[in-house]
C-alpha cells in the first residue's frame, strides 16, 4: 500500500514538474522581455539593451535594398562646435557628450557625410531602437499614402478610413488631428510615474494585447482641433489608417516598397508588432543611424531622390511647418503644453533658424534637419537621465544641433 501510494505521488510530482516545465517554456519570453524592460534604464547596459531590444519581442523585418547605396564621405575636421549655449550657459561640447551618454552620430553636408562616428559598443551597421523616431517615419508614410491617392485628404475623418472607430474618442477626430496630436483624446503620457495611461498601456503591450483594443478604451476630454498635447495614441490610430489603405500589406511591407528599396537602405530594420501583428507606430523602430540619416537627406531634398519623387513636396513642408495657433513654438503659448512647434509629427526648435525641424525619441534619438544649411544631423544617444526632465533634455539636444549648423 505504501509503495502505490509512493508511485501515485511520484506520478503527480512529475506531473506538476512537466506543467512548471511546460509553463516555463511557454512564459519564458514574456519573462524575459519583463526582466528586459524593469532594466533598460541600466546604465552600463543601456547601450547593448537599446541595440537589442527588437530581440525580446515580435518584430517585423524590413529587409535592406537589393541595391545598398552608400553615401559619398567627405570628413572634415572641426565639425563639432567646441562649445554651445544652451538654457543660457555656455556648454562644453565634450561636457555634453559625457551627460547625454551619445552612441553614435553621423553628419551630412551638401549630401555628402562629413563627420561620423560611434561609442559605447555600436558600429555603423548596428541597428538602435529609435522610441519615438518612429512617429516621423508614420508621418512619411502618411505622406507616400497620399501621394499614392490611397488617402484622399489629411483632414477626411480618421473614421472615414476607419468605420469601426465610429462612436469612440476619435469619432471627430481628423487624421491631420493625429498628426498635430490635437484630437482631444486623453492620455496622460508622463514617464515618471507608473500611475498613467502610458503605463497602462505598456503593460497591455508586454502581455501581447492588440494595440486596437486599448484606443478604443480612451475616451475625449476636448473637441478635436483647438489645442496640443502630446499624446503618443494618436500617431497609433494614424498607423492604423495606413494600414486600412494599404491592402493586404503591412506597415513594414509598405515601408521596405516605398522607402527602403529606393532609398537604397544598407541595413535591415525592425518594427515592433503587437499580439495582433500591427506595427508599434508611436515607436516601435530599430534601424542603423547612416539608414536614418538618409530619411532626413530625402526631406532635406524635399522628398525627392535619383531624380524620383518619393514624397509628394507638398507634403514634406506641410508635415515640417507648423501653421495653426498650437502647432506654433513658444515659451508661453497656452495652447500647446510644449515650448517646441510641432507640424505632423515633426518636431521644430524653441528658437529656429531658418527652415529646421526633427524627429525625438526617448533616451536621446534624434533626427535633425536645418534646410538652409544643407545639414542633416542623425545622433543615437543612451542617455538614462533623460526621463527626469525630457523637455529640458529635448532643448539641450536641439541647442547643440543648431549650433554645428551655424557653423556652416
Amino acid at each position: 500500500m505504501t509503495t502505490k501510494k509512493t508511485s501515485i505521488i511520484k506520478v503527480a510530482l512529475l506531473s506538476l514538474l512537466g506543467l512548471i516545465l511546460i509553463a516555463g517554456v511557454y512564459y519564458a519570453p514574456l519573462i524575459q522581455r519583463l526582466y528586459f524592460s524593469l532594466n533598460i534604464e541600466d546604465e552600463a547596459s543601456m547601450p547593448e539593451n537599446l541595440r537589442t531590444l527588437h530581440q525580446y519581442y515580435s518584430t517585423h523585418l524590413i529587409e535592406s535594398s537589393a541595391t545598398p547605396q552608400p553615401f559619398p564621405r567627405q570628413l572634415q575636421e572641426n565639425v563639432l562646435p567646441e562649445s554651445f549655449q544652451s538654457h543660457g550657459e555656455t556648454i562644453k561640447t565634450k561636457a555634453f557628450f559625457t551627460d547625454a551618454k551619445p552612441t553614435g552620430l553621423v553628419i551630412i553636408k551638401d549630401g555628402q557625410i562629413i563627420y561620423e562616428n560611434y561609442w559605447r559598443g555600436l558600429t555603423e551597421s548596428d541597428t538602435q531602437f529609435a522610441f519615438s523616431v518612429a512617429k516621423s517615419i508614420t508621418s512619411v508614410l502618411v505622406g507616400m499614402a497620399i501621394g499614392d491617392g490611397l488617402i484622399n485628404d489629411v483632414n477626411d475623418s480618421v473614421t472615414k478610413y476607419l468605420p469601426h472607430f465610429k462612436g469612440s474618442a476619435w469619432d471627430k477626430a481628423t487624421i491631420a488631428n493625429t498628426l498635430e496630436m490635437s484630437s482631444g483624446v486623453e492620455f496622460d503620457e508622463d514617464y515618471s510615474r507608473t500611475d498613467t495611461d502610458m503605463r497602462r498601456f505598456q503593460m497591455a503591450y508586454l502581455f501581447d494585447k492588440p494595440m486596437e483594443d486599448f484606443l478604443l478604451s480612451l475616451k475625449s476630454n476636448r473637441e478635436p482641433g483647438i489645442s496640443q498635447g502630446y499624446n503618443s495614441m494618436e500617431t497609433q490610430a494614424a498607423g492604423f489608417v495606413i494600414r486600412s489603405v494599404i491592402g493586404e500589406r503591412s506597415l513594414s511591407n509598405y515601408m521596405h516598397e516605398k522607402l527602403w528599396q529606393p532609398l537604397g537602405a544598407q541595413d535591415n530594420a525592425y518594427w515592433n508588432v503587437d499580439g495582433a501583428g500591427m506595427e508599434v507606430a508611436i515607436g516601435g523602430l530599430s534601424m542603423s543611424l547612416r539608414d536614418l540619416a538618409k530619411i532626413g537627406q530625402l526631406y532635406l531634398q524635399r522628398g525627392r531622390w535619383n531624380g524620383e519623387q518619393l514624397i509628394p513636396e507638398s507634403w514634406v513642408l506641410e508635415s515640417t511647418t507648423p501653421s495653426k495657433p498650437y502647432q506654433m513654438p513658444g515659451r508661453d503659448n497656452p495652447l500647446s503644453e510644449k515650448p517646441f512647434g510641432y507640424g505632423y509629427l515633426w518636431w521644430t526648435p524653441v528658437d529656429p533658424n531658418g527652415r529646421e525641424y526633427y524627429a525625438s525619441g526617448l533616451y536621446g534619438q534624434y533626427l535633425f534637419v536645418n534646410e538652409d544649411k544643407g545639414i542633416v544631423i542623425a545622433m543615437y544617444n543612451a542617455n538614462n537621465n533623460f526621463n527626469s526632465a525630457p523637455d529640458w533634455w529635448k532643448e539641450r539636444y536641439e541647442d547643440f544641433f543648431q549650433a554645428i549648423a551655424q557653423k556652416y
